[in-house]
């Protein structure tokens, strides 16, 4: 019989070389009964390891509009709340007018609560979520609103407006005492001397009217000076350079909304709101004003001495196959009438006019909050069904996440029982590796001699 050598060397190593098999073996096993998922899904599923990946793609772009829905209903509840806040206090408003009896010791407490009500409206209309003003449309980096009483500066004589490299089609706007907006198209004219000659005999033409032109000797600047002798002065003025690629590039005069207002009053009447001539005004020069050049003020382009906001809404993806406009903005004609209402109340003089004037006045006033209260109501109905269809849609994303994961747990689990097993098999191995080797260490030639 033939016995061969064997070293300790080579035991030593021999269970050193298993006990590494058996740690990452027990690494393995350990994740994927911490996972339920196989450790190497790759070498699991071969050639179908594309369509896992390929689920796990869909649930990671479910997730994300989840996440992302999550972000407009927030917008939208919170649109909605605003909304409410306003509609609650204009029709608080209204009812405490139509029972306040209108005397001396009422009105200045119906026009205080009325200014409050105003800048209240302009607060939640600037309400912002996560940095973004919630009623900007897709301007949402700017307040919607602007601050109402913005002072009434002096009416202007004139205004200054930058012109340069003029062309023809460029354009010049202006517009005298509150009266309807003036144009004058540039056609040859290629300095501002021109511009000024040729406005000028525009003016003596009666093509346009109420004002002078000149040219600014400091800054080169187009002066348009008011001519009216009725001390309707209050002049703006833009220009709009169309050369090059055709965009617009604009240099205008901006009001506040308060200054607004003092213009158009004292354009129609031919005096301010604090004047004691106010009591003259009949019923029918207020009505015919609060139709008319008042109401102007809170539609069309007049809108933007109050507002920033677009009215153009955020449009957002809610599902795969589903977009929305997702918000809503401060341009929409309820805001508009409640503004006007409140303006009406506040700022025209209310507690200085006759009687039968400021019977007119309230009764056009309780119109206009009518109308505000319905146009806000149907802004938040509008939120509604758009907040109705994004939880809908997550409800079927929600479904839909479901399905992916059962089929990616077909594809990728593992048996929790049977992982178990292994670990404590492996366990149990690595310990008596360890035994073993404790005992190898201590055998030596040395105890037998």
């Amino acid at each position: 019989m033939r016995t061969s050598f064997v070293s300790t060397l080579a035991l030593w190593n021999s269970s050193k070389t298993s006990l590494d098999k058996m740690q990452t073996g027990l690494v393995k096993a350990n994740k994927e009964l911490v996972t339920g998922r196989d450790a190497d899904v790759g070498l699991k599923l071969g050639y179908k390891t594309g369509q896992t990946l390929s689920l796990r793609q869909d649930r990671a772009e479910i997730d994300a509009l989840i996440d992302s829905n999550a972000s407009i209903l927030l917008r939208m509840k919170s649109s909605t709340t605003a909304l409410d806040q306003v509609r609650t206090n204009g029709d608080k408003f209204m009812d405490a007018l139509i029972a306040t009896p209108l005397n001396s010791s009422s009105l200045t407490t119906v026009m205080y609560q009325a200014r409050v009500n105003l800048q209240s409206m302009v607060s939640s209309m600037n309400s912002n979520v996560g940095g973004q003003y919630i009623f900007g449309g897709i301007n949402s980096q700017e307040k919607p609103l602007n601050d109402y009483s913005g002072g009434t500066p002096t009416l202007r004589a004139a205004v200054s407006i930058p012109v340069s490299g003029l062309s023809a089609g460029d354009v010049i706007r202006f517009g005298v005492g509150g009266t309807p907006e003036q144009v004058f198209t540039v056609t040859g004219e290629t300095t501002v001397d021109a511009l000024v000659t040729s406005i000028n005999a525009a003016v003596a033409a009666t093509t346009l009217s109420g004002v002078e032109a000149s040219r600014d000797p400091v800054t080169g600047n187009l002066v348009l000076k008011s001519i009216d002798l009725m001390g309707k002065t209050d002049v703006t003025g833009s220009f709009t350079d169309v050369d090059g690629a055709g965009i617009p590039v604009e240099g205008s005069v901006t009001r506040s909304p308060q200054a607004a207002v003092a213009s158009a009053f004292r354009s129609t009447f031919g005096f301010g709101v604090g004047d004691a001539a106010v009591s003259t005004i009949t019923p029918g020069d207020m009505k015919t004003f609060l139709d008319g050049s008042f109401a102007a003020l809170f539609e069309g382009s007049n809108w933007q001495d109050w507002s920033n906001a677009s009215s153009q809404n955020i449009q957002s993806k809610i599902s795969a196959t589903e977009k929305v406009e997702a918000s809503t903005n401060a341009n929409g004609q309820g805001i508009q009438k409640m503004a006007m209402a409140y303006t009406m109340i506040s700022e025209l003089g209310l507690d200085r006019l006759g009687e039968t004037t400021r019977e007119a006045l309230v009764s056009k006033a309780l119109e206009t909050f009518s109308e505000a209260t319905t146009g806000v109501k149907t802004m938040q109905s509008k939120l509604g069904a758009v907040q109705e269809k994004v939880e809908e849609a997550d409800e079927r994303m929600s479904l839909q996440k479901d399905i992916l994961d059962a089929k990616v747990i077909h594809l990728e689990a593992v048996d929790p029982a049977e992982a178990k097993i292994r670990v404590d098999r492996l366990m149990t191995q690595i310990q008596t590796s360890y035994s073993l080797t404790a005992q190898l260490r201590t055998m030596s030639l040395i105890n037998y001699l």
